[in-house]
């Protein structure tokens, strides 16, 4: 199965243009077709796939490169013990940047959650403190101001005439 740059791509979750430096600058095998587009058979995905994910956990391509001369260092010595020595201090530093990397991002999510979470407090917070003003003036009984009375307020009392003048209408 040979697929096209623009299908290794998509299946990647790649740019195409990415792919095809990769290919120029780690010299990954593979084919051209009749119009000069490359063509990867499963021994260059599978490359091609190693590289992705090396460079996200180590955070460089440089990683790749020391494995790849490392690979060809070993094929080249294969009793060699300063090549495995080598090949082991890199692969250390490769954990080591990958521990770094993944302390960082651990970090930067734990920050991220609380200053969330702080927001969230202060909200709850202010919302407390109106729900307790609200509830103060509900408790508390109304205070009636006393003012004196207008003279307009009281009721109007008949006058009393005297007794005379009510016996006579006068």
């Amino acid at each position: 199965m040979e697929l096209k740059t623009h299908e290794v791509a998509r299946e990647l979750g790649m740019a195409p243009r990415t792919i095809r430096k990769w290919v120029k600058k780690y010299k990954i095998p593979c084919s051209r077709n009749d119009y000069g587009h490359y063509v990867y058979d499963q021994k260059a995905i599978t490359l091609l796939e190693t590289l992705k994910a090396s460079s996200e956990v180590a955070g460089t391509l440089e990683v790749y490169e020391h494995v790849l001369k490392n690979k060809e260092a070993a094929l080249n010595n294969t009793h060699s013990t300063d090549s495995k020595e080598h090949q082991m201090e890199k692969l250390i530093e490769r954990m080591n940047r990958a521990e770094q990397l993944l302390d960082q991002k651990a970090d930067e999510v734990v920050s991220y959650q609380l200053l969330q979470q702080r927001k969230e407090i202060e909200d709850l917070n202010r919302r407390i403190e109106k729900l307790e003003n609200v509830i103060l003036t509900l408790q508390e009984p109304p205070i009636k101001k006393y003012e004196p009375p207008l003279i307009f307020d009281q009721p109007i009392k008949p006058k009393r005439r005297g007794v005379f003048r009510s016996i006579f209408g006068l």
